[in-house]
């Protein structure tokens, strides 16, 4: 028995499944949240990256990190 390939993605899907956009939105959220924050992968092909506080983040998935700076202080 062989297994069941698994259905074709759209051209969209894979933009928003990618790690430019998951580094987009992590840079988002870090200037939102004033805090850094990494991508991590998922081991889910539907969902390959995630946003999350880096502090959460466990060290064998980070992909990458965003860090915030306080431009204010002199």
């Amino acid at each position: 028995m062989t297994e069941p390939t698994p259905p074709a993605r759209s051209s969209k899907r894979a933009r928003l499944c990618s790690i430019e956009n998951a580094n987009r939105i992590a840079t988002r959220v870090a200037d939102h949240v004033q805090s850094d924050t990494a991508v991590v992968k998922t081991g889910n092909p539907l969902q390959p990256f995630r946003v999350v506080l880096a502090s959460k983040a466990a060290p064998g998935r980070t992909v990458s990190r965003v860090l915030t700076c306080n431009d204010d202080d002199p």
